[in-house]
């Protein structure tokens, strides 16, 4: 009950406002973007984000930016960047779960209307939605069904159908484009076209079922196995999963089909971003195992991923392992960092092909609220949770988002060697707009610390970043993409946390965007 005991003072309301939601029946509450304090000890300032475009046109917003058009055509049969052959240790299934949770990016808030309208392939979700918790027009639901606080309903699913779009969250008040489409049907494509080329034709597909069980603006102490102690009267999201593991594998059997859960994709971090503020710490938790405390979001990751794969694997029987999906939240408004971003790559880095960082977000333009992804930038994220899971799956190999590996200094002058999933690292001010020394920063406790003078590229997966002078101060520290221009800071590939770094991936897409990997926002300390 700490949280609400917090509520005393007319801040900590306002937070709890954003964080747990209203009734949202027509306008989706916001997540939350004030509060907490840069990973440089900056103070709070005000939101004063500029609006992007609208995203209810149904046009393709990257393509200001330099991407394809969202409907180019596709060749089923090209290249697919990073996958590799087939894992020898995979086993064919009939049916691959892959659950979402997370706040409302997750649920597509606002990412209206909807565009993928008919399956390409033979992909799945229930008949009442990818959203079992009240969302799909036309199914009844009990009065209340799903708001800014969570859901009271669970519509029990009787059969598999076709995977399309089309799902509403607060209670029918709009349909959306979430993630799900984008993610199963590009699985699928790159299945078909580069691991499954040559198998049986009855092993010669991989079919995908995605339910979704995300809330708008819970933290992760709600989202997480057991709950929050705050909101009694809704249903726990991870029960909720639990429930659509159970329903599935039932539907499965009675159908004849063989199933399993691969993977659990997680879109969050907005409300969490306040965990090392002054206005809301829900950390420390005690351990869902009851042993110990998740002392920050970081290792609440680890704990996430460790209840995840083993709820499923105690109710389909399954041993193979249950990775989770995360994409990084660069969607601040208030400060120039966010801890919490550096943390996901740390919780990616402490547990290796567990917690799987599929990589950043800035690419991808935001709503007018600025706090929520547009429908084409929803199905483009799908795009991306795909190619990590195929590498993983698929392919036996865990997948490594453009992230550095090593920081050296020689005097003024920083190297940094990084993971590039497709060679050569190209510094792209084209698609994202230049912040400023492409993104890159440089701190120390000095007071005054020597100013970047260059960034430049060193080699296919080097990059070069020269200081006015060789740092002296104690506390060096190189940053990349925590650097919002506060308070005109609305998330995104103009205006917000970003850099340009990204690698040479020409992946295809199955809906024609471009699907380069860019370089994760992150801290690193500096020799």
């Amino acid at each position: 009950m700490r949280r609400l005991a917090l509520a005393a003072t007319t801040a900590l309301a306002l937070v709890l406002t954003y964080a747990c939601g209203t009734d949202g029946t027509d306008v989706p509450p916001a997540d939350g973007d004030a509060g907490a304090l840069a990973p440089d000890g900056a103070t709070d300032l005000p939101d004063g984000a500029q609006p992007m475009p609208d995203s209810s046109v149904p046009t393709n917003a990257d393509a200001a930016l330099g991407d394809a058009g969202p409907d180019a055509p596709v060749d089923a049969g090209a290249d697919t960047g990073p996958a590799g052959p087939l894992d020898p240790a995979f086993v064919h299934y009939d049916i691959n779960h892959v659950l979402t949770t997370g706040q409302s990016n997750s649920i597509a808030s606002g990412a209206r209307p909807p565009l993928t309208t008919t399956q390409p392939y033979s992909n799945r979700m229930f008949n009442v939605g990818v959203m079992t918790g009240c969302g799909r027009p036309g199914v009844a639901c009990a009065a209340g069904g799903c708001n800014g606080s969570g859901c009271t309903d669970y519509q029990t699913p009787t059969s598999f159908v076709p995977l399309v779009e089309g799902d509403t969250f607060f209670g029918g008040a709009y349909v959306v484009e979430t993630t799900s489409s984008g993610l199963a049907n590009e699985i699928t494509r790159i299945a078909r076209a580069k691991y499954l080329v040559g198998q049986p034709p009855s092993k010669s597909s991989h079919d995908v079922l995605v339910s979704l069980h995300g809330r708008s603006g819970l933290t992760y102490w709600c989202l997480r196995k057991g709950g929050c102690t705050y909101l009694p009267a809704y249903n726990k999201p991870f029960a909720e999963g639990m429930r659509q593991i159970t329903d599935a594998k039932a539907l499965a059997a009675a159908a004849g089909l063989s199933y399993v859960v691969r993977g659990v994709t997680v879109i969050h971090g907005e409300s969490d971003h306040y965990d090392d503020g002054d206005l809301l710490t829900e950390f420390p938790l005690a351990a869902t195992s009851g042993v110990g405390n998740i002392n920050h979001y970081g290792e609440g990751l680890i704990e996430w991923q460790k209840d995840y794969q083993e709820g499923a694997k105690a109710i389909t029987g399954q041993t193979i392992p249950v990775p989770l999906f995360i994409s990084q939240m660069n969607g601040w408004t208030d400060t120039p960092g966010s801890r919490l971003a550096v943390r996901q790559v740390i919780a990616h880095e402490n547990a290796p092909g567990r917690v799987i960082l599929i990589g950043p977000t800035y690419q991808l333009p935001f709503q007018t609220d600025c706090l929520h992804y547009t429908n084409h930038s929803s199905r483009r994220l799908g795009e991306y949770f795909a190619k990590a899971y195929a590498s993983t799956v698929l392919g036996g190999k865990p997948w490594q988002p453009v992230r550095p590996m090593s920081v050296t200094r020689a005097g003024a002058v920083i190297t940094v060697t990084f993971n590039v999933p497709v060679p050569p690292l190209v510094i792209d001010t084209t698609r994202v707009l230049d912040p400023g020394k492409y993104g890159f920063t440089y701190h120390d406790e000095s007071g005054a610390p020597p100013a970047i003078t260059t960034v430049a590229l060193a080699g296919p997966d080097t990059v070069r970043v020269t200081l006015a002078s060789a740092p002296v101060g104690p506390g060096r520290k190189l940053r990349y993409a925590l650097n919002a221009a506060v308070p005109n800071a609305c998330p995104g590939p103009t205006q917000g946390a970003r850099g340009n770094l990204r690698d040479s991936d020409t992946t295809p897409s199955e809906y024609g965007y471009d699907l380069h990997n860019w370089s994760v926002a992150f801290e690193k300390d500096v020799p």
